[in-house]
């Protein structure tokens, strides 16, 4: 959804007083430009801006991992890439591909606290923009009246209403008891827009145009002409457009031109230069504050969401672990639970692979790599898959070896390790 849009619902909040667990309110034209004046847009407008950029965080590393898809053959667990992969790693709908899917996944997921996938007709994953949730206690809870939206598209606004009523075992439905989220949403625009209001007021106080306007004692007297509909204007139908109108639209142009009336002569006054730098940085640390908070309630390291890649190393373990693992793994139980059922007992499952999100460098691992496979953990197709190269799908690569030096520290026979040598030959020695 775009952030303008997401905007006017939160304007429309505001105005109304809604809580959030209320339906948007539709606001006029009028109402916005009201607002605009106000300037409760621009208070918004930061708010906002720092959680897009969270949600872009999040989203963005989530639609980087893989989701592996396994099955249990013959008492035997094995990576399959058939429909299930194919669904979520490249094509869960005929209009979306994989990161365009997950993106507006994750977007519902944090901005409104959950999120419902249905299935279209042709098995496709469709991610709902409207539904009613029937909550029950004893039985399954229901989804009526789902709708589904081509919003994140500006200017579509193609829609299809299922008439059925789909139960919780027929749906993927995801949601996020993050209770820090849920207050941030709900109070962190009341608790910042005094604040902004404050700061930008004394910020114009300061720094905006100021000057003096002298009128002449003849003014009050002097003839201004006729208006549009022939009746004379007076001294009081000129002041109030200069006040009212030109003043007003000089004072917001960066290049203008202002006609006065005779007997009025303006003279600016230029603004203390220390003041207005000292105001604007009481705007910039509001501004910070934001960001942190909102980069606090979502797990995210406060620098990589103001762009500082000091640490980057540190900074990216921190977001993997606090924020999109536990994301990730939501998502992947109730995928689970519902497209896999028991069957996931048994090794027959999706796991999201998160360690996709890091890039990785094939020769800074290169020794890891080797350890890897010297002890027996990962195979040569493994690690090739890891640097994202593409696997061999040889016999022999596929296979897990244990160097000489490895086995001789197990406790083995010398008959033992001339069997285990012999198996591997000279392809397992280091």
């Amino acid at each position: 959804m775009p952030v303008f849009s997401t905007l006017l619902k939160q304007i429309s909040t505001y105005v109304t007083g809604a809580d959030a667990e209320e339906k948007v309110i539709d606001i006029s034209s009028e109402d916005f430009r009201q607002l605009v004046d106000q300037q409760k847009a621009s208070e918004l407008a930061i708010y906002d801006l720092a959680l897009q950029t969270a949600i872009t965080i999040i989203a963005n590393a989530i639609s980087k991992c893989e989701f592996r898809t396994f099955l249990n053959r013959n008492e035997k667990v094995v990576e399959v890439f058939q429909d299930e992969y194919y669904l979520w790693n490249y094509q869960p709908n005929p209009n979306q591909n994989a990161s365009q899917f997950i993106f507006e996944l994750v977007w519902y997921l944090i901005f409104q606290g959950e999120c419902l996938v249905v299935t279209g007709p042709r098995g496709d994953l469709l991610i709902a923009d409207s539904y009613t949730h029937n909550k029950n206690v004893i039985t399954p809870d229901s989804f009526t009246d789902v709708t589904v939206r081509r919003v994140f598209e500006p200017g579509n606004t193609n829609e299809y209403k299922f008439n059925q009523t789909f139960y919780a075992n027929d749906v993927l439905f995801y949601r996020l008891n993050n209770k820090n989220i849920r207050d941030l949403l709900d109070g962190l625009t009341a608790d910042y827009q005094e604040m902004m209001k404050t700061a930008l007021e004394n910020f114009h106080k300061q720094g905006g145009e100021r000057g003096i306007l002298n009128i002449s004692s003849a003014a009050p007297t002097t003839k201004y002409g006729t208006k549009a509909d022939g009746t004379a204007r007076t001294f009081t139908d000129v002041y109030n457009e200069l006040m009212n109108k030109q003043f007003s639209k000089y004072f917001k142009s960066s290049n203008a031109v202002m006609t006065l009336w005779d007997g009025f002569k303006y003279e600016p006054k230029q603004p203390s230069r220390n003041a207005t730098a000292s105001n604007f940085s009481d705007v910039t640390g509001i501004t910070d504050e934001i960001y942190d908070r909102v980069a606090t309630a979502l797990q995210i390291p406060p620098s990589l969401m103001k762009g500082d890649i000091a640490d980057v190393d540190k900074i990216t373990d921190n977001l993997i672990t606090f924020s999109i693992d536990p994301i990730a793994k939501m998502i992947e139980r109730e995928n689970n639970r519902k497209r896999y059922g028991k069957r996931a007992l048994n090794g027959s499952k999706m796991i999201i692979d998160t360690s996709t999100i890091r890039h990785m460098d094939i020769f800074s691992v290169a020794a890891s790599a080797d350890k890897m496979i010297a002890c027996g953990a990962w195979s040569i197709d493994d690690v090739r898959r890891k640097a994202n190269d593409v696997p061999l799908g040889e016999e022999w690569s596929q296979r897990h070896y244990l160097t000489k030096n490895y086995g001789a520290m197990n406790e083995l026979t010398d008959e033992d390790q001339t069997a285990e040598e012999a198996e591997k030959g000279e392809e397992g020695s280091a």
